[in-house]
């Protein structure tokens, strides 16, 4: 998730209402989590600027609207700087950073066939061991759909495609590709890491993952067009990283520009309980209960927008979002109800 720097300068009424009440130093990080900003450090500086806070937020959108609104309202002046790990910065300045892929190689029938022979070991085997129980509801929602689809979900973890995966009915799982980013999951020669898992022809041969390159323009989206037209169907998650926040963020045109252009519908399909079992920026597991919910399909009339599409699919999983932040995960299925609130008992009301 990218990172950013924001330095704040309070106005003379800004810095007198901190002396009158020192808990105002906290409004800069109370108004970059409303943007679902993770704040990483926070600090009060003696010089030009008054306040330091460093940041993650999904996109440079979220960060330029929260740096305006303390603009708005307390803060004089705001510096907004965008920033680079030091790791990631050397090797940029060091080496070219290149990518492989994608490979059509691995739509072919041995590549499919190898990948069936290592489904239990690159998928299911997490489920089973981590996920207890694991919950799939809304597999019905699959019966009317002829040809391919693209499946979208919320993403909270690295767990997301084995448990999408886990959960689709067996004639989807036999043909289905995963978007990945390509910066991470596609470096040439794995980036110099040995890890199988990051090797690029594994992620296509075992992962039936292909390389999304983050920022590269409608281009990115050629392989994904052709993956459609061979009839495969394909997973991609629209919020484009891993959210940190109670709020889903917002999402990215990418889908609704395929789905209307091959003219294929999306299945959405809420997760719960996976932020739990491997919180972003650990390794560590934490075994729990887990759930796929697959929802209607959305099958988009011709000539609708792409902004309208994209709200459209929005909606769709925000819906169980909100559902589930009120009611828990037993609201995640898609013909979920709330239960009937019933009045009080006469009795009950004479005593009230």
């Amino acid at each position: 998730m990218p990172a950013y720097v924001l330095l704040t300068r309070l106005s003379t009424a800004g810095m007198r209402s901190v002396v009158a009440e020192p808990d105002k130093l906290r409004d800069v990080k109370r108004t970059l989590e409303e943007y679902e900003a993770s704040v990483l450090a926070d600090y009060h500086l003696l010089g030009k600027y008054n306040h330091c806070t460093i940041f993650e937020v999904s996109d440079n959108f979220r960060a330029q609207r929260a740096a305006l609104q303390l603009e708005l309202t307390s803060a004089e002046d705001t510096m907004l700087l965008p920033a680079i790990d030091l790791p990631l910065f050397q090797r940029m300045v060091s080496q070219e950073i290149r990518t492989e892929g994608p490979h059509e190689w691995q739509v072919s029938w041995w590549a499919r066939s190898i990948r069936f022979c290592f489904r239990w070991y690159h998928f299911s085997r997490h489920i089973w061991k981590h996920c207890k129980p694991f919950t799939v509801t809304g597999r019905e929602n699959f019966q009317g759909l002829k040809g391919p689809c693209i499946v979208v979900g919320n993403h909270t973890s690295h767990f997301d495609a084995l448990a999408i995966y886990h959960g689709l009915p067996q004639r989807i799982k036999s043909n289905i590709y995963f978007g990945a980013a390509a910066d991470r999951w596609f470096l040439k020669d794995g980036g110099g890491r040995k890890e199988l898992a990051l090797q690029p022809w594994y992620n296509s041969l075992i992962g039936a993952s292909f390389p999304i390159r983050r920022g590269g323009g409608s281009a990115t989206l050629d392989y994904s067009k052709w993956l459609l037209s061979q009839g495969a169907s394909l997973v991609i998650f629209p919020e484009g990283t891993r959210s940190t926040s109670r709020k889903m963020s917002r999402f990215k045109h990418g889908v609704s520009l395929l789905a209307l252009e091959m003219g294929v519908p999306v299945v959405p399909v809420y997760l719960t309980g996976l932020a739990r079992l491997r919180p972003k920026g650990t390794n560590q597991i934490f075994p729990g209960p887990a759930g796929a919910h697959i929802q209607p399909p959305i099958v988009f009339e011709p000539g609708t927008a792409v902004p309208d599409a994209t709200k459209r699919i929005y909606d769709a999983l925000n819906d169980v979002h909100q559902r589930v932040v009120e009611h828990g995960d037993v609201a995640a299925p898609w013909d979920w109800e709330a239960p009937i609130r019933r009045e009080a008992e006469p009795a009950q009301r004479d005593a009230a």
